[in-house]
């Protein structure tokens, strides 16, 4: 089968419905995803969104993948493993998705979207910067500017339905799921 954005988001679904369904303890749900190979699946997914960026020639699809691959960097870091289903991600594929974002900022080609969306990840600005730091100016420097006390989501400001459809917010963990939905109502 060959390896589309909506494949490698079908398999983000089918992860986490998976992750979703756990009971027990963060032990129990930890030593779970293991057995199951949930976290060597999330890995897979992660290493198969870069390799699909270099693949895919459509600049839109390739901005798509790009924002997919900066959440999961994101949200491996600053989200217990038991819950996002994701343990480690491969430093080296982190790194080249954040060298390819440094690129993207440095010649103005991220969208309004990805704008807000990184400087709500910049909160968290360990997540980026011990990846950007004295490597990557242009990504240094927007998560350093970002002000972590004010709101940069657009409050509604998006198209009705915009969002929707994101695979990389409404799918992966119950709590990013959660105010994810959040967010949805308050913008529309």
């Amino acid at each position: 089968m060959k390896t589309t954005i909506d494949s490698l988001s079908h398999q983000e679904v089918e992860l986490c419905k998976y992750v979703d369904s756990l009971a027990g303890s963060m032990d129990l749900k930890d030593e779970q995803l293991q057995a199951h190979g949930i976290y060597d699946q999330s890995l897979n997914i992660h290493k198969s969104y870069l390799d699909l960026f270099f693949n895919t020639a459509q600049e839109e699809t390739q901005l798509e993948i790009l924002k997919r691959l900066i959440f999961l960097n994101w949200y491996a870091m600053v989200t217990p493993p038991w819950c996002s289903g994701i343990q480690d991600l491969d430093r080296s594929t982190v790194f080249d998705s954040y060298a390819i974002l440094n690129d993207y900022l440095s010649n103005n080609k991220i969208d309004e979207e990805f704008k807000w969306m990184l400087s709500y990840y910049s909160s968290w600005d360990f997540a980026i910067l011990s990846f950007s730091e004295d490597k990557l100016s242009a990504l240094t420097n927007f998560v350093k500017e970002v002000d972590p006390s004010i709101l940069h989501a657009p409050k509604k400001e998006l198209p009705k339905g915009t969002m929707i459809t994101e695979g990389r917010w409404v799918c992966i963990g119950s709590a990013v799921r959660l105010k994810r939905i959040r967010f949805l109502n308050d913008i529309q």
